[in-house]
């Protein structure tokens, strides 16, 4: 089958504008999922070849599983610290493998990770000398306005500070680059938070004892609810400040009133004073059916955004020599999209594109429209 190698539709005869349409609503990250589908691995890591989005899949269902299997045992500590680091390894082993920074690591890494994590922790320090003596014995009223509602808004503001200090910097100018510092800084805020938070258990040991299955409940929202929240409402919302002040004047109002920062920065706080009134105010169960409907939100969210980052460039784009896809492999234009498989050519790493191309020659039939 060919694809547009500018807007990735199908090319061949038998598909109808119907199909075509469809088609225009698939994720360019992911050509084979819609964009308004509730996918972890490819909307924090949509950079990542198919091949090795399959590897992070099953990396995220061992580190769940892990989880739930340390609190079978009952060594619930030990569950807390693994969830709280599972995604941001992930993000780490992300950057790495698609090598995306590869002229800046240390100033992409400081700015982001390194930030969140500091700030994460010094922040849960704070926290815990106004709040409860640990959030994970549930919340008060007394503590709804300032455990449900301040500390989340503070968390934000620190999440945005380290992905911010790089704006400046001309050099990274997509709106992919502001989703994925702000991701990152925000899921190792929340990592590091976490940790923090569970160093009071430490004292009863790595078995302080409680029911299993509402420790199973609460381990796996540590792990990837709350920092699908953080990641996915912080990302788009940075991604709207790099929309508007480093994306060319006709995209930016691609996103609506998502796109305007002021907007996108307040409603990315209330995805987590949402968050946080639900961890304050509810008990388990309902708690996490409500974290459950705010991290699909903030998903939908940063899809759109990262669907945005990966199409804005391509009406400007002129004749390119012919480049290896890293995804499929086979031979294809180096304009917007493979001509074989259909994957944004953006969503797979610079890196890699540079190393398997320009070709010679493009084998097959690939169109351009």
């Amino acid at each position: 089958m060919a694809y547009c190698v500018r807007c990735g539709d199908p090319l061949s005869d038998e598909y109808d504008e119907e199909t075509r349409e469809r088609r225009r609503r698939r994720f360019a990250a992911a050509p084979d999922e819609p964009l308004n589908s509730v996918s972890i691995v490819s909307t924090i890591f949509p950079q990542l070849p198919h091949a090795h989005m399959r590897t992070f899949r099953l990396a995220v269902v061992l580190g769940i599983l892990l989880v739930v299997g340390l609190a079978l045992i009952g060594a619930f500590v030990v569950g807390i610290v693994v969830a709280a680091v599972l995604v941001p390894l992930l993000l780490v082993l992300y950057l790495y493998v698609v090598d995306i920074y590869e002229d800046e690591p240390l100033s992409v890494v400081g700015a982001t990770m390194i930030w969140g994590a500091a700030a994460g922790a010094l922040f849960a320090f704070a926290a815990d000398a106004v709040q409860s003596p640990s959030p994970f014995a549930g919340g008060t009223t007394s503590q709804l306005l300032v455990s449900g509602i301040a500390l989340p808004v503070v968390a934000a503001v620190l999440m945005f500070l380290g992905p911010l200090a790089l704006l400046p910097a001309r050099r990274f100018n997509d709106v992919l680059d502001g989703a994925t510092f702000g991701a990152a800084s925000a899921a190792t805020f929340v990592g590091a938070q976490v940790v923090v938070h569970a160093l009071p258990l430490f004292s009863g040991g790595v078995r302080p004892g409680g029911d299993p299955l509402a420790w199973i409940v609460q381990l796996v929202s540590l792990a990837i609810l709350q920092p699908v929240i953080a990641a996915g409402s912080i990302g788009a919302a940075t991604a709207a400040i790099w929309l508007r002040h480093r994306a060319p004047v006709r995209d930016r109002q691609a996103l609506g009133l998502l796109g305007m920062p002021s907007i996108a920065v307040v409603a990315a706080i209330a995805l987590l004073v949402a968050a946080g009134l639900a961890r304050t105010g509810l008990s388990l169960i309902p708690e996490s059916i409500v974290l459950l409907g705010i991290a699909v939100a903030a998903l939908l969210w940063l899809r759109q955004v990262i669907q945005l980052g990966l199409t804005q460039e391509l009406h400007e784009l002129e004749e390119a020599p012919a480049v290896r896809c890293p995804n499929c492999g086979g031979g294809t234009p180096g304009l917007g999209f493979c001509g074989h498989c259909g994957i944004s050519l953006k969503a797979v790493p610079r890196a890699r594109r540079r190393d398997r191309g320009p070709l010679a020659e493009t084998p097959g039939e690939v169109g351009d429209r």
